[in-house]
């Protein structure tokens, strides 16, 4: 499959707030996107990061978002509900890394995400590319893959 990233804007970001999921996450955080543009005509997602739709062949795949945290690239990421359970995650999130790196000119020692550790098959994605778990709370598991 080709991935071709693309900043995220308004229209994206209405297509994704329609996707819904079967299992334990049912919907994307994407509200921030569309308050931050009503507020100011800027598109950014969740704590400010930047976001970027997956196309392949024109349509939307995923969605891909990336923060700086003291200096250190973490990422939250959504596949399009349509592609869940096909075995694209380890390509679609190795992709996504690699952008990220790329477009950041990222050079720490890690990248980093947060997930509900109540979502087994995304966290199953994540330590088949490499992820391991740093740190646990009630709720999120905060993973750690070293580049």
């Amino acid at each position: 499959m080709n991935y071709n990233f693309v900043s995220m804007n308004i229209e994206y970001a209405k297509k994704i707030k329609k996707w819904r999921y079967n299992g334990f996450v049912k919907s994307i955080y994407i509200k921030p996107y569309f308050e931050n543009y009503k507020e100011n005509k800027k598109l950014k997602g969740p704590s400010n990061c930047e976001g970027y739709v997956v196309l392949s062949d024109d349509e939307i795949i995923g969605l891909f978002e990336y923060y700086f945290t003291d200096d250190i690239l973490e990422i939250g990421l959504a596949l399009n509900p349509k592609l869940v359970g096909k075995g694209l995650g380890k390509e679609f999130v190795d992709e996504g890394i690699k952008f990220g790196i790329k477009e950041f000119s990222y050079k720490g020692e890690y990248i980093k995400l947060t997930v509900n550790s109540k979502n087994k098959p995304a966290i199953r994605v994540y330590k088949n590319i490499g992820f391991i778990k740093y740190s646990k709370n009630e709720d999120e598991i905060e993973m750690r893959k070293y580049i």
